[in-house]
């Protein structure tokens, strides 16, 4: 297994939305202090973060973890400290130190973006650490659950079974990335990922369908189950076919799921890899 082409893409922009947050609350105190000798100050957290986002070098995993972990040795006390850890925690999986990753996820304190949980859940399974690993799916979970439950436009329910819990989630709007108006998630209740049914209007297999048949048809609706290391069109719907109508359906194979859930984490000497396409596994709404 090779590192993934998409690493460098995805870091830049998550370490874009990690940093700017705090380093921009605190440029007002900052300025407020300046005259203060610190060992450790907004300038030094700027060059970190500029320095993983610059394209003019190769953002690899190793350089993106080098620059971060220097920088977290620098400025332990820094308000950024716990965003650096997560994305030191990336970097340490995707060059497959296991061992590092756990210890920089667990620096970064609770983790609330899925994308360092999966990373995280990852890294301790990788490790053998599997009640850690399913202790950060459960608290990726409960944060995922209460953001949906918060939001005005989306309905969410669950039904518990012998196996796990089934969320039922509606959108008023649709995902911007997946196009899922709909979506049933299976969390089983001991070890195992989540696995997702939903209702989608996904770009790419609107143009799939076009390209295959020339209809082009934006109503069209697919049924996807996302796996964490495995995504298939279960066929395509008839738009009147409401997602009540399919509720049963996606009942019944995400409980055949949830008695066999997906266990394993895939790896190489070279990286630990998360589920692939989180945001299909914990859909969220277009708008945030």
């Amino acid at each position: 297994m090779k590192i993934k082409t998409l690493f460098t893409k995805r870091v830049r922009r998550y370490a874009c939305a990690a940093v700017a947050t705090t380093v921009t609350t605190f440029v007002g105190l900052q300025a407020l202090s300046t005259a203060d000798a610190q060992p450790c100050s907004l300038q030094d957290a700027t060059k970190w973060q500029v320095a993983i986002t610059n394209s003019e070098v190769e953002l690899t995993p190793h350089y993106i973890r080098f620059m971060t972990e220097a920088f977290l040795r620098s400025c332990p006390d820094r308000p950024e400290f716990a965003s650096a850890s997560r994305i030191a925690g990336i970097a340490a999986a995707d060059t497959g130190d296991a061992d590092a990753a756990i210890e920089h996820f667990r620096h970064a304190g609770r983790l609330r973006d899925a994308q360092a949980s999966f990373y995280a859940v990852a890294s301790n399974l990788a490790a053998n650490q599997d009640l850690s690993a399913w202790r950060y799916r459960d608290e990726m979970i409960e944060t995922w659950r209460d953001r949906l439950d918060r939001h005005p436009m989306v309905s969410i329910s669950s039904v518990k079974n012998e196996f796990g819990t089934i969320y039922q989630i509606h959108f008023a709007e649709l995902d911007a990335e997946t196009g899922a108006r709909a979506a049933w998630v299976a969390v089983p209740t001991g070890p195992g990922w989540p696995a997702t049914i939903s209702f989608s209007n996904d770009r790419f297999q609107l143009a799939l369908q076009k390209i295959r048949s020339g209809e082009d048809d934006p109503q069209a609706r697919y049924i996807e189950l996302n796996r964490c290391y495995g995504r298939r069109s279960l066929g395509r719907v008839d738009p009147r076919l409401s997602s009540v109508d399919f509720d049963g359906a996606a009942q019944a194979g995400l409980t055949a799921y949830l008695a066999a859930p997906d266990m394993q984490v895939e790896m190489s000497e070279i990286t630990i890899s998360p589920c692939f396409l989180h945001h299909r596994i914990l859909p969220k709404p277009a708008i945030q």
